[in-house]
């Protein structure tokens, strides 16, 4: 369990929750068009920082449709972890999922993959769990606790493209993934996979997949990993 006073909601970021259920959209100072709030879970686990967040909304009423067509739909979700201090990235995450639907089982064979990840295979029953499952992330993990400055406020940006269509952004990502130091250096403007991101993210009107959902969440307040726990108390010696 996650105890509040080590992550929380500012009262801005409260406002920000409430507004996100209408049209209220964020600033982003970088962005030519802000990009919609859309409300995020975020929890503490073992030193890291999961996000989860639901973009069924990447698949309307047509993609829907064609996942029974016998051809493989592609879901690639790019999640950054942004410092609102410096608006710099402190982390990067991906996760890629393909979804084929076997038309004599009638069931829908979902793999997803979180970075360098063991690949998960699922059946699903009907497209709206496989959707799900190839479009909503569930504790997440998204940074490193010890990227994160206590005391610091922070947003996840996130996009998924549906069926990406770039060689070059497929080839970025695998590149990115495999880069021997990803775990240890600190992430910055000057990262090709980052500034990659960043362009996609705030210029919606680059095309490189057949649909795109983009946001930001609420932000929130990192004011410190959590505590060790107790030593255990030695009983009295023999």
């Amino acid at each position: 369990m996650v105890r509040a006073a080590h992550l929380r909601l500012s009262a801005a970021a409260a406002l920000a929750v409430t507004a996100a259920m209408g049209v209220l959209r964020a600033p982003v100072a970088r962005a030519a068009e802000a990009p919609p709030v859309r409300l995020a879970g975020f929890t503490l686990q073992s030193g890291q920082l999961l996000l989860s967040v639901g973009l069924q909304d990447l698949f309307g009423p047509s993609e829907r449709e064609h996942l029974k067509s016998g051809f493989s739909t592609r879901v690639l979700i790019r999640v950054a972890v942004e410092d609102q201090a410096t608006q710099e990235p402190v982390a990067v995450a991906v996760q890629r999922a393909e979804i084929v639907y076997d038309i004599w089982d009638e069931k829908f064979s979902v793999r997803t993959t979180r970075g360098l990840g063991a690949e998960l295979r699922v059946l699903a029953n009907n497209a709206d769990e496989a959707i799900w499952r190839a479009a909503t992330l569930v504790q997440f993990p998204v940074a490193d606790t010890a990227r994160l400055r206590p005391g610091g406020r922070y947003v996840v940006l996130v996009r998924a493209d549906l069926n990406p269509i770039s060689e070059d952004l497929q080839a970025e990502v695998r590149r990115w993934l495999l880069q021997p130091a990803r775990g240890q250096r600190r992430l910055g403007a000057g990262d090709s996979f980052f500034g990659s991101f960043v362009s996609i993210f705030v210029n919606p009107r680059i095309e490189d997949s057949d649909r795109q959902v983009r946001f930001v969440s609420q932000p929130f307040l990192f004011t410190g990993p959590l505590p060790a726990p107790p030593a255990p108390e030695r009983g009295p010696k023999p």
